[in-house]
């Protein structure tokens, strides 16, 4: 997977492999291969996710050498894992949350155990037992970066925006633009229905109905929009033009606006929105899964460390306190209200087929209307 802020639904929605969920299998006892070693931590990552101060610190308090090994790619990270089996050369990977039932299925992670983490409680509570994050009764990983969908308005002509209403406002016809296989979604919510589809599994009719009637909404109020968009690069350039003052946005291309001094605002109006989360997992048969724990519980120590996180990554910390660290740009860009971080609902892995079929042909039915 690509790991860009110009986050769009093709490269963070088609990610998906679908796998049956199950139970992570048991250790299994052997002699250790050459990477194993008390004193070793091997973590597989993306760029920019874990500081490298951070690091440096954690290996100089516990004497643990930190090994990274860099991925762009959850889908290599995933065959990389399958092909090693029971012997895996890597301790820790960084799996989307919208990712695990492939992995958990595939027995490739192992349920997370918060009864080692002393700082558990310093994980934003939105986080510590998100339905996303449960599966099979257990929880699979440390959440620590989060990416969502959002409204993004120009201040210095849209004041306020409690609701998605606004972007079918008639006083903003022609300065609205989004994503529509996205926005498709975030419809099907504001009309009070499942954007995600999890509650549509074995019911095609109703999944069909909702979407056809976010489809002909789209339709209707096709006026409204000055342009669909596809990359991040594209909003970003109608915002600094002036061409819109309201757009549907993945966070990233929004906090670049809001970080290089445009009078852009990010919000979670009060229907909600979907976004996804990585988490950092413990690898099945990892040979020093204990070390993980150690690291885990040092990301968890400060919010020091989600604040470099997030300044390095470019995604929202999921950690306690992150937001008093930051400076009042970064927080406009990188942070949110508790009641907003709320309303994200982190995508799932489920019935994913049926979405993608439904969401696709209904893109197609807007776009060539």
């Amino acid at each position: 997977m690509s790991r860009t802020g110009n986050v769009d639904r093709r490269t963070t929605l088609k990610l998906l492999g679908m796998g049956g969920a199950g139970l992570a299998a048991p250790y299994i006892i052997r002699s250790q291969p050459a990477w194993a070693a008390s004193g070793v931590l091997n973590i597989t990552t993306y760029d920019k996710f874990l500081p490298q101060e951070f690091i440096d610190k954690f290996q100089k308090d516990t004497g643990i050498e930190v090994r990274i090994r860099l991925t762009d790619d959850q889908g290599k990270q995933y065959n990389l894992l399958t092909a090693e089996g029971a012997n895996p050369s890597t301790d820790i990977v960084t799996v989307a949350g919208h990712r695990y039932s492939q992995y958990i299925g595939s027995k490739l992670v192992q349920p997370l155990d918060t009864g080692k983490l002393s700082n558990w409680n310093n994980l934003n509570k939105a986080y510590q037992d998100a339905p996303w994050a449960r599966i099979d009764g257990n929880l699979w990983g440390l959440p620590i970066l989060a990416g969502y969908e959002g409204l993004v308005r120009n201040v210095d002509y849209v004041k306020e925006a409690p609701s998605w209403e606004v972007m079918f406002d008639p006083q903003y016809k022609g300065l609205t633009s989004y994503i529509i296989s996205d926005f498709l979604q975030i419809v099907m919510l504001y009309q009070g229905n499942d954007g995600d589809f999890v509650s549509y599994a074995d019911k095609p009719d109703v999944a069909q109905k909702a979407t056809n009637e976010a489809r002909d909404f789209l339709i209707k109020n096709k006026d409204m929009v000055r342009k669909y968009y596809d990359a991040g690069s594209e909003v970003q350039q109608m915002f600094i033009n002036e061409d819109i003052y309201l757009a549907h946005s993945w966070s990233g291309p929004a906090a670049k606006l809001i970080m290089d001094g445009h009078p852009i605002q990010l919000s979670v109006p009060k229907e909600g929105t979907y976004g996804f989360c990585y988490t950092l997992n413990v690898v099945n048969n990892a040979p020093n899964a204990e070390n993980a724990y150690k690291l885990f519980d040092a990301i968890l120590a400060s919010p020091e460390v989600g604040a470099a996180m997030t300044r390095q990554s470019g995604f929202s910390s999921t950690m306690n306190g992150v937001g008093d660290l930051l400076s009042e740009r970064e927080r406009l860009a990188s942070t949110l209200p508790q009641d907003e971080i709320e309303r994200i609902i982190f995508f799932s892995t489920f019935n994913r087929d049926m979405k993608n079929e439904m969401i696709d042909r209904a893109t197609a039915e807007v776009k060539a209307a």
